[in-house]
């Protein structure tokens, strides 16, 4: 009866009735001679078209008839909340064309903060898009899954409340039924809605010792809807994950367990998904192995293990911290590459000429031995230095090859016009004694051999499912955005640094956004600013079930399949290769299926990937004002990044920004944005963007994030176009303004 009941809701353009669906139905069945409708087969329809309705597939009106509710204004989606209380709705449709393929496609509608209807983020909604000039709004909310909030405990008489932290969840009371302690901070589960914004929660976990570094970070990471918990039936389900390769698991795998094969890591990792091979064979062309941990083989589809993956989306590496993505079981054992014992994978194996043209490549699943687990350290001592680990003697010819074919790759890549900017990280961690350490970490030989083997085998990966027109989560990344160019290009002509290039053609030419970047790397202590101010210029890149290139890599095809323990994007990739490329008995049903799945898993995976960046940033910056504190009243250098009518923010040489306040300089300043500058009024010092200051640190609070200088004096200054010309028109501006004589 489906196919009768779908061939009928695709034919009517209207509302119809049940009466008249089962004379539709009917008349079909006359065409076949199939007799008339039975009893059972009525009830049949009546199920399924109740099936239907309740999960919205199918609209049934106030009048008790019935329409696809793609042919209504109606649409269901997830809900994106964002600070504001405004947000989008992301809605997937599915169809099939003329020519028999599955159609999907995404689309996102704005929601005003007044049409949301107490939807909050992650809520899974019913939208009405009404007519040309109404905006969507949100009629139902269809499901919301919240399993816990972190908030804190507030009281009003003799009740205790939990008011959410997260300002997207701020609509909703949660009401607790035992006592609490006033302004502790919590992790609160729902146990039971009584209306669509009232719950009855309980605590499931206390953050009481504020100056314990972990829970700080813990805490952190709660505010931001992290955590570091799984499912009662994800940690059941680990009993039954293996911890090693069983015979059964090397059927149809192609043994590489003689090759020879090694990781390269940090030395304190090990959550190791990847490992690398090189050879060189009999006409001078590379053979580079990309060898990833097939984490799709050991955790099934769907199960609390997966599902605790696409809701978390990725590991988070907050100040040291590690919330993984899988139990360490996974992550540091079965599914980690360790040394000296047998593993699953999926390898990407290219032939590389020494023009860095790949000329041959296969993927498929296969079995390694990993020989050996390096250290980026002593990799670089080798590359670098000369100084050679007895470990890795007999590694040394490799790891010459892969620096050659790495240099290759890269120098390919760029001509290409890969975007690539060299700069230095700022990382913030505690040693073995809890002590902050500060550390500026800059991309070195081994670190960068890695990057480009992964680059490589992920726009191979994604080529390859592309050309044989299959679903995939493919990363993408848009053209930078035309005005905030423009605002940079006149930045660099105010600082006599011009390049000529309009912003039209930089947005579009990647050759010549490469260009603009070696221009800025020419301007000494500048550069970092000016990087930094370039990549603000571009787009982020994201996750996408539709393939629209990646302009920062300068390619057609890009993707993410080399880090399945740490993204749920990669995990999602293996399962397409092994269901789609690997295995194609059932292709048809599995390219259906992947067609219908990845846009939301792309959806979910770029806003936890957001989620993440916006974590380590939060607690990059707890972390930074905590080590500060320790510095009060000390002297730093530092460099003005940024300029407002009300401070300064300068960032010292160890990367740590604060900010100066314009009310604590002497004398009276205004915000020149023509001149990049803050101008004085009373003939005292002007400050321009890039200036180096000498700086004393006058406060810096953890729990605020703040860190506060003062000026002793300036350093070195910016030379700034007609600066003189534009500060006296700035002045008498002012003057009018004021109607006042300033002295």
């Amino acid at each position: 009866m489906k196919k009768y009941l779908d061939f009928v809701f695709r034919k009517e353009k209207k509302p119809i009735s049940f009466d008249k669906i089962l004379e539709r139905i009917q008349k079909i069945k006359d065409e076949e001679e199939s007799g008339l409708l039975t009893d059972s087969e009525i009830k049949e329809i009546q199920d399924l078209l109740n099936q239907e309705v309740e999960s919205y597939e199918i609209y049934k009106t106030p009048s008790n008839n019935y329409i696809l509710l793609s042919k209504t204004t109606f649409r269901k989606g997830r809900f994106y909340g964002d600070k504001g209380g405004a947000g989008r709705v992301s809605v997937t449709t599915s169809y099939v064309d003329k020519m028999g393929h599955m159609v999907v496609s995404e689309d996102k509608y704005p929601i005003l903060k007044e049409q949301t209807n107490g939807a909050i983020d992650g809520d899974f909604v019913l939208i009405d898009l009404g007519g040309e000039k109404m905006k969507p709004r949100v009629d139902k909310i269809l499901d919301r899954k919240l399993e816990y909030i972190p908030g804190e405990v507030y009281r009003v008489g003799d009740s205790y409340f939990v008011k959410p932290i997260d300002k997207r969840k701020q609509g909703i009371t949660i009401y607790l039924e035992k006592e609490a302690i006033e302004g502790q901070r919590v992790a609160v589960s729902l146990k039971q809605q009584t209306s669509n914004d009232f719950y009855i929660g309980e605590i499931v976990k206390t953050f009481n010792h504020k100056d314990d570094p972990n829970e700080d970070i813990l805490w952190e990471a709660f505010k931001h809807g992290v955590d570091n918990d799984f499912s009662e039936a994800a940690l059941f389900q680990l009993e039954d994950i293996p911890t090693e390769v069983r015979d059964i698991d090397r059927i149809g795998r192609e043994d590489l367990t003689n090759w020879q094969i090694f990781t390269i890591d940090g030395v304190d990792t090990k959550d190791m998904d990847d490992a690398v091979s090189c050879t060189i064979n009999e006409k001078g062309n590379y053979i580079l192995g990309v060898h990833i941990t097939d984490i799709a083989s050991i955790v099934p589809e769907d199960s609390p293990l997966d599902i605790e993956a696409f809701r978390k989306g990725n590991s988070f590496y907050l100040g040291g911290t590690v919330l993984p993505m899988f139990p360490h079981k996974i992550s540091n054992g079965i599914g980690s590459l360790n040394p000296h014992v047998d593993r699953m994978t999926i390898s990407c194996i290219m032939e590389i000429t020494p023009d860095g043209e790949i000329v041959n490549y296969r993927i498929s699943p296969t079995i390694i031995h990993s020989k050996l687990k390096m250290s980026y350290d002593k990799v670089n001592d080798i590359l670098k230095n000369g100084l050679v680990d007895s470990e890795y003697e007999e590694f040394v010819d490799t790891l010459k090859n892969m620096q050659k074919l790495s240099l290759i790759l890269k120098k390919r890549r760029i001509l290409e016009g890969s975007s690539e900017f060299n700069r230095p990280e700022l990382k913030v961690y505690r040693d073995n004694n809890k002590e902050l350490i500060i550390n500026l970490r800059t991309q070195d030989i081994g670190e960068n051999l890695i990057e480009e083997f992964m680059v490589i085998a992920n726009r191979v990966v994604d080529k390859e499912l592309c050309d044989k027109g299959l679903p995939f989560v493919h990363r993408v990344h848009g053209t930078p955005n035309v005005e905030r160019i423009l605002e940079f290009l006149k930045l660099l002509n105010a600082i006599n640094l011009p390049f000529d290039a309009s912003p039209e053609q930089l947005a579009s030419d990647n050759k010549m956004y490469q260009k603009l970047v070696d221009h800025i790397s020419q301007s000494g202590r500048l550069s970092d600013l000016l990087y930094t101010e370039a990549i603000k210029c571009m787009s982020r890149a994201k996750y996408s079930s539709e393939n629209s290139g990646h302009y920062g890599l300068a390619t057609d095809y890009y993707c993410h399949f080399t880090s399945p323990v740490r993204r749920d994007a990669d995990l999602t990739n293996q399962r397409i290769l092994w269901d789609c490329l690997f295995d194609d008995s059932n292709l048809s049903q599995n390219v259906m299926k992947w067609r219908q799945k990845t846009p939301e898993i792309a959806e979910r995976a770029s806003h936890q990937e957001k989620v993440a960046d916006d974590t380590e940033k939060d607690v990059l910056r707890m972390l930074c004002a905590e080590y500060m504190e320790n510095h009060i009243g000390e002297e730093f250098d530092g460099t003005i990044i940024n300029l407002s009518g009300d401070c300064m923010v300068v960032q010292l040489d160890n990367l740590i920004e604060g900010t100066v306040r314009v009310k604590d300089l002497e004398g009276r300043y205004v915000y020149s944005p023509t001149s990049y500058s803050l101008v004085s009024l009373n003939d005292r010092e002007n400050y321009y963007i890039g200036d180096q200051l000498h700086l004393r640190l006058k406060s810096s609070s953890k729990e605020t994030r703040k860190i506060d200088f003062d000026v002793l004096y300036k350093i070195s200054e910016t030379s700034i176009s007609h600066s003189d010309e534009i500060h006296e028109v700035v002045k008498q501006k002012v003057k009018r303004d004021t109607k006042k004589v300033i002295v």
